[in-house]
């Protein structure tokens, strides 16, 4: 008599789906006795969102890329600093407080330690209300180089001002945002949105890690040519231990939980052991848990 084999992924489908159920309410309930302990006002992972289960896919499979993100820094009520700088963003809200920006950030996510933030150079974003004294300190030092560089252009002779100095600057710009502002989603501004709720952190590769890639792009040249640019960036990537560095994978309903259990075992069979592997199916919650537990 023939004994018909049974599939091992339907198999596992409903084990790991009931074991993922009990972890995520154990998580739940924690949250709650430390939330009821301290009112925690950041979290333990920094998460990115995005728009697709696709491209949560492909973060998985690939890591991050990198894309040109446009900034536009005001400076009191005259200067605007308008460029586009070399980024992967993630925010540091608790999910018990995120609800409200699902639909600005998307349905989808993951979720990284901060130990691994730390370790990859990641940083909070460094907001400041315009009219500050060290607002009008950082665009001196602005004003400073650019007038140099145009003196120097008119006059050769002249000292040029370090290099190491304008790339120092750089940096700090390339993390920079005003504390609050106008913002313009799909052609609809908002007036006084504060960007500071936002708890933004930021992965900006060092001038070694673009190689000829620029650090900055003038927003008028970099929408004359978005796509050469960012193509030339997607080479950079940012990289995560799959088995180690992952607190969450987010999506948007128990279906979607399913397709991601189906990809973790084909794609990361021969990556992964196979503990590993339900370790890391023991951590993918949906938006509405997200919604409706925290």
């Amino acid at each position: 008599m023939k004994i018909r084999k049974r599939n091992k992924t339907s198999f596992i489908y409903p084990i790991i789906s009931v074991f993922t159920k009990i972890c995520f309410a154990y998580k739940v309930l924690e949250l709650r006795k430390i939330n009821r302990i301290k009112m925690a006002i950041s979290t333990n992972s920094i998460i990115h969102y995005t728009k697709t289960l696709k491209n949560l896919f492909g973060i998985l499979e690939n890591g991050f890329s990198l894309k040109y993100c446009k900034e536009e820094f005001h400076f009191g009520q005259t200067q605007t600093l308008k460029y586009a700088y070399p980024m992967v963003c993630f925010c540091d809200i608790p999910l018990s407080e995120v609800k409200n920006h699902l639909d600005s950030y998307g349905h989808y996510g993951i979720g990284l330690s901060k130990e691994w933030a730390v370790k990859k150079m990641l940083n909070p974003v460094l907001y400041l209300e315009k009219e500050s004294a060290l607002t009008k300190s950082i665009l001196q030092q602005a004003l400073r180089i650019a007038d140099n560089r145009i003196q120097v252009a008119k006059n050769p002779s002249l000292e040029k001002i370090d290099e190491v100095w304008r790339q120092e600057l750089m940096t700090t710009t390339s993390y920079m945002k005003n504390y609050e502002g106008n913002l313009i989603v799909k052609g609809k501004e908002y007036s006084n949105y504060r960007f500071y709720n936002e708890r933004e952190w930021r992965y900006v590769p060092t001038k070694e890690e673009l190689g000829k890639n620029k650090r900055a792009v003038q927003i008028e040249l970099y929408e004359k040519d978005k796509n050469s640019y960012n193509k030339e960036l997607q080479k950079v990537k940012l990289d995560f231990d799959l088995s180690t560095d992952i607190s969450y994978i987010i999506v948007k309903s128990k279906e979607d939980i399913h397709k991601v259990l189906e990809f973790i075992s084909i794609k990361f069979k021969k990556k992964l052991l196979a503990a590993e592997i339900e370790i890391l199916m023991t951590k993918i919650i949906t938006t509405n848990q997200i919604v409706n537990d925290f």
